[in-house]
């Protein structure tokens, strides 16, 4: 196996539960034994550091005014999962219905309810939708503060309902966020399903690991060429599964001849195996800012040396209070438009915020917080290429986030919620000021100039090697790379359509599923 993030560690850590199975999984990072890595309010120091996060960026985006964006990916066992900001979210039922009408059958709604909540330990105790017992552990975020209760309060009176368990029956309403977390700690799939596995004598974890090309005799793949502490060596193995995500991936794969023949000819690679689909189909969520400020202190601009001294007390003895927060405490899924059959924004809210700086992540200390106002499904699409043959190369991201003018029309609808629920009920109380994009910013014109200039990333980049049984399709329905053997794909870049919310959680279902699609080819069983 080829990568240890959010999906890879699924499939090892499932796969080495069977003794008749041999496991080597090969990762560029470095381990999880960082705090950043388990302190969930490490995320942001850690989001910065180059040991921790390949930290890539896109090329100049002109449907933002040329802006140069950071596209992030783990760079430590774990993958994303180590670093991210903790938010659990399975996405609604009826992405999971498209996937399979795209061409990625046997993945409905139906036929992944089951993996998810075999994989998860819901704090909240199962039912017909969720799972106890399962390696992934699933928490309430452990913090309070009087603006989370206000501000579900007001969206309450707004009109959108309140949802006591957003991955339940059903993924509509507001509700308090769930977080990859156990006991106030980060739960990352390394945690989940790596550390429990490592008195296996059939699984071995290769740190350091950088996988230059696959070895390919045919259309088999064979081994993987790697350099290790400045060592080049190869790995042979009978079957090769990719998991290191949707932006190395699709370079990999372009590195060994398997892509698009014109983009291979241009880096003088030889084409093993056309796939034309390969690094085409990138998504990302699109999330805009409402900043405003409040009448009562943050998590943030309450700091100092005594307030911290009381976070960290709070943290050592009852695992509870800010150094357990997620990126969101609040969020929710909404239909800005009643004649919408799911939700088609999602917003993001904590009582704290940061300023990201050549020093890295600085809290803030005036009492000012952000609601994201994020797209559940984006029109626009990008791709991944070979900056050059070099594998130490970053990838070449041409992405236009804003490109579609029907997510312009959706962000600018959900930042309209965001400003009448601010402005209602319990939250009005404690707002004082809107400060982004402010009062001057009303009809759709000004909403889009502010839009262009004030909308990010929300770090969730996925379907580069997407599912299907088109021609552009890069992995069957069963994970395999379409035209080869002995070669899977399981992570976010096999997505079709990205799902609505963050994807942490889609990712590590699907490295469940890859597992299970293995065992069977193991046993010499058909799989989807």
């Amino acid at each position: 196996m080829v990568g240890g993030g959010s999906s890879g560690c699924a499939v090892a850590g499932r796969l080495s539960e069977d003794p008749a199975c041999r496991v080597l999984l090969l990762d560029a990072g470095r381990p999880d034994n960082h705090p950043y890595t388990r302190v969930p309010a490490g995320q942001m120091p850690a989001f910065t550091r180059p040991d921790m996060n390949w930290l890539y960026n896109a090329e100049p985006d002109p449907t933002l005014g040329g802006q140069v964006h950071l596209w992030p990916a783990g760079k430590v066992l774990g993958g994303g999962s180590s670093i991210n900001g903790m938010m659990f979210v399975r996405g609604h039922r009826l992405d999971y219905d498209r996937w399979a009408r795209e061409g990625a059958t046997g993945w409905d709604y139906a036929s992944v309810l089951p993996v998810f909540r075999r994989m998860e330990n819901f704090e909240g105790g199962p039912d017909a939708f969720r799972g106890a017992g399962g390696p992934q552990s699933v928490s309430f975020v452990r913090v309070r503060h009087p603006a989370n209760e206000a501000l579900i309060a007001s969206a309450v009176e707004a009109g959108i309902p309140f949802n006591p368990d957003t991955n339940g029956e059903l993924a509509e309403g507001v509700s308090p966020v769930q977080a990859s977390q156990r006991a106030g700690l980060r739960h990352s799939t390394a945690q989940a399903y790596i550390r429990p596995a490592r008195g296996r004598s059939n699984l071995r974890v290769v740190h350091h690991c950088l996988a230059e090309r696959l070895l390919l005799e045919a259309d088999r793949a064979v081994g993987v060429e790697c350099v290790v502490g400045g060592v080049r060596r190869e790995f042979r193995a009978p079957r090769i599964v990719l998991c290191t995500g949707a932006l190395a991936t699709p370079l990999l794969l372009m590195r060994s001849g398997i892509g698009l023949p014109e983009e291979l000819a241009t880096h003088g690679i030889d084409v093993r195996h056309a796939l034309p689909g390969v690094g085409a189909n990138l998504q990302e969520h699109a999330v805009a800012r409402f900043g405003i400020s409040l009448r009562c202190s943050t998590l943030t601009s309450a700091l100092n040396p005594l307030v911290s001294l009381g976070y960290g007390m709070d943290f050592l003895f009852r695992r509870r209070g800010p150094l357990t927060t997620s990126i969101a405490h609040v969020h929710a899924l909404v239909r800005t438009r009643s004649d919408l059959a799911q939700p088609n924004v999602q917003l993001l809210f904590a009582p704290s915020d940061h300023r990201l700086t050549e020093r890295g992540a600085v809290p803030c200390r005036e009492p000012t917080v952000s609601i994201g106002v994020g797209l559940c499904h984006t029109r626009s699409r990008g791709h991944v290429r070979l900056r050059s043959a070099d594998p130490a190369a970053p990838p070449l991201i041409e992405h236009r986030l804003l490109d579609h003018p029907d997510d312009i029309r959706d962000l600018t609808e959900g930042s309209r919620l965001a400003r009448q629920i601010v402005n209602t009920g319990p939250f009005a109380r404690l707002l004082d000021t809107e400060l982004a994009p402010g009062p001057g910013v009303q009809t759709d014109a000004d909403w889009e100039t502010y839009l262009r200039a004030n909308t990010g990333l929300m770090y969730h980049p996925c379907g580069t090697a997407r599912m299907g049984q088109d021609d552009l399709a890069v992995v069957d329905p069963g994970l395999r790379v379409r035209g080869m053997r002995g070669l899977w794909v399981a992570d976010a870049s096999v997505i079709p359509s990205i799902s609505a919310g963050n994807i942490n959680a889609t990712c590590i279902m699907i490295g469940e599923r890859a597992a299970d699609f293995l065992r069977a080819d193991i046993r010499g069983e058909h799989t989807a």
